[in-house]
Order: C-alpha cells, then structure tokens, then sequence
C-alpha cells in the first residue's frame, strides 16, 4: 500500500469531520418529520475513519494508512397496533480490502411481542451473541472504534452480524432476584468468498492463492440468557451457539489441480459477559471458547484436526464530561490446540487499547483509539490482508467521525 503524506491525511479527515457536522442538523429533522407523520422510523449513521498500522497489516491493510474505513446504514421500521414491528436496514462498508461499499440487507424483520415474557421475531434477524453482537452498529453508545476483537472482530462483520431465521425471545420478572431476558433462535446464515471470514480459512496453507471458492453451512442455532441481577446496573449473561456442516472448499495449495475441502459438523461458541454500570463508568468483560473437530479432505488423504481457541477481554469507560469519553480494554485470543511446531508468538493475540471520544453534538461524534499488539494468532497472510514478512508485535492508530440520524 501507497503511503500518504501526513498532510494530506489530515486534510482529508477534516474535511469528513465537516461534511459530517453539516449535514447532520438537517437530516435528522427529515428523520422525525417522517416519523411522527406516518408512523414510521427513518434512522441511520454514517462514519468515515483513517487507520494506519506497523508491524503488521491488521486488523486489516492499513500499513501506511487508509481512508479506505467506513460503514455506513439506513434503516427504516413501523408499527402495525401494539404489538406487531416490522423493519429492515440497509448497510455497507469498507475495511481495507473486505467489503467494497457494497449494500446488503443487513436486518429485515416481522417482531410480534405477544406479552412481555414472549414474542416472536422472523426474517433476517440479529445474532444475539455476547454482550453487543446485536448492538454492532451502535457507535454512539461506546467509546471505542473497534469493539474487542477477540470476539467482536470487525473483518467478520458481514458474516455474523444477523441470521436467517426465526427467534423467540421474552423477559421474566424474578421478584427481589431482578429479571432475565432470554432469546432461543435458529436459521441459517449466507456464505461466500468474499466475505471477511474466509480469510480465516485462507491462511490455513490449505489451500492455494487467492484461497476457498466456496463456502457455506447448513444451520445456525443457539440461544442467550441475561440477568439483570438486583444490583443495580449489574448484568451476567451466557451465550450458546453453533453453526452445523460448516464447509470451505478451494484448490489444494500442494498441488491446486486437485480439490480441497475443510468441514466440520458442528462448530461452537460459548460466551460468558458480564457488564456493570455505575455513575459515569461502565465496566464488561466476556469470556469466549469457541472451537470444533474439522476433517481436511482432498484426493490423497482424509486428515482430522481440531480448532480450538480460547477469548477473553476487560474494559473500561468513563463520561468524563457532557462530551468527553475514555476508554481502555484489554483482550486477548489464544489458540488451544497449536501444533508442535507452532512458534509461541503464533498461538496468542494481546491487545492494550486506548480511546478518547468527543461529541460534536447530538449527532456527530469524533473517536481516536490506539492499540499495541503482541503476538500475531489470527492475523492474516492473504490476498485482501498480505503480511508476507509477519511481526512478533504490532500497533494501530484509528480515528473516525460518525453521523447518526
């Protein structure tokens, strides 16, 4: 990637901090208006950010620095009597070479809340994974640009943010013991190469350049329960899912004449959460296993292995001011089954990060977010992500401005 001098740089930033100021009055008075006069809900966001990294391309390529950082959504919903909602949003993005502002159906959905403990949700619906695997796209509730990437990796965005599917989901009232919230869901999610996750697939020397030509699944299910305990601000949460017959296939890197394929029948993830709010400070942490038994399968040999990693992060924030905010994490991914010869730097991920966010108004915001990274599990060496040459250690700087409305 081209280096870009600084100057340019910062120009360019300033002047998608000020679009963003400018437009942002106006667009969300269009947002009300329509809303209060035919029943429906218009909102979205738009944010623009600059990322540079050395070391390492990652989270994705950016050594050198990059405007190619932006997401972008409208969303559009009405209600039918009290208890029907239907909605859908529309939504695009760009990481480096992953997305390529191409709009996609992000969400779409018929929610029928039948009473407060049960309620029915069908279409393209959001995963409820962790914490904040609904809330992706909530960047006015945090002060972090990325969310911790041992379990929120934004490169696998567009592949795990919603499911194909149905959900049914409640709230319980448990007396002096608080409430609990639970969401029981299953469908199936859409896979294909151009997707981040298959870069995860891509680096496994599997299979020979660009990587898989085929992806796909057969099931998605799970479900989630949160605790809203009798300590005020004080939520626990568990989260369980898998994906069924889960396959990648391409040509094999040994000889690319020949078929190859990675599949399992089942690959799983438990989360644990936890999050506590208390005055201006907001405290989380989660815990991740995730793994499956794999076969690699090609015209020579059948080959078991297994893939097991092991997440985990903490994190603070605190509302300084009416516009400042700061925030810490740290997170680290760890693989739990390496092989023999795998070099220790290979089998671990740690990530310190710092944030700073300012609130322009009640629309725009400007966030800047440092990180230094040890070890390099999970950090690719693909056509989209390339590290030919791969670093013990690297560190990112990001700034991005968002507009909601």
């Amino acid at each position: 990637m081209n280096s870009k001098p600084t100057s340019t740089i910062a120009y360019r930033l300033a002047i998608a901090m000020f679009l963003a100021a400018f437009t942002a009055a106006s667009s969300a008075r269009a947002a009300v208006t329509v809303g209060a006069q035919d029943n429906v809900q218009i909102g979205g966001f738009f944010s623009q950010g600059w990322i540079t990294s050395s070391g390492n391309n990652y989270p994705f390529e950016a050594e050198g620095g990059t405007f190619d950082f932006r997401e972008m959504a409208v969303n559009v919903s009405t209600t039918f009597g009290s208890h029907l909602r239907v909605g859908a949003q529309a939504f695009a993005q760009r990481l480096g070479n992953y997305g390529n502002d191409e709009v996609k159906l992000d969400w779409a959905v018929a929610d029928y809340n039948f009473r407060q403990e049960f309620g029915v949700r069908a279409g393209r619906v959001k995963f409820p994974k962790g914490l904040y695997g609904e809330a992706l796209d909530l960047d006015a509730v945090r002060p972090f640009v990325f969310l911790p990437m041992s379990l929120y990796n934004p490169v696998v965005r567009d592949f795990n943010s919603s499911f194909d599917g149905a959900m049914v989901y409640g709230s319980v009232e448990a007396g002096a013991a608080g409430s609990i919230d639970y969401k029981l869901f299953y469908g199936d999610i859409r896979m294909d190469p151009e997707q981040g996750v298959s870069d995860f697939f891509n680096t496994t020397s599997i299979f020979a350049s660009p990587g898989v030509d085929r992806l796909g699944m057969d099931e998605v299910g799970g479900g989630q329960l949160l605790w809203s305990t009798p300590i005020s601000g004080l939520k626990v949460g568990y989260s369980y899912s898998w994906l069924g017959e889960l396959e990648a296939a391409g040509k094999l890197a040994a000889a690319p004449v020949f078929p190859a394929a990675l599949r399992t029948d089942r690959y799983e993830y438990h989360t644990g959460s936890i999050e506590y709010l208390v005055g201006d400070w907001t405290f989380a942490g989660e815990y991740q296993q995730v793994g499956g038994d794999f076969e690699v399968v090609n015209p020579f040999s059948t080959t078991a292995t297994k893939s097991r990693s092991v997440n985990w992060y903490v994190s603070a924030a605190r509302r300084l001011t009416s516009r400042f905010e700061v925030g810490a994490y740290y997170s680290t991914q760890e693989n739990d089954n390496p092989s023999a010869t795998t070099r220790k730097q290979a089998t671990y991920n740690r990530d310190w990060a710092l944030a700073l966010r300012y609130d322009v108004n009640d629309h725009v915001l400007v966030k800047l977010e440092g990180h230094w990274v040890d070890g390099y599990y999970n950090v690719f060496n693909t056509v989209r992500t390339p590290n030919r040459t791969i670093e013990d250690e690297t560190t990112f700087f990001a700034a991005k401005t968002t507009l909601s409305f």
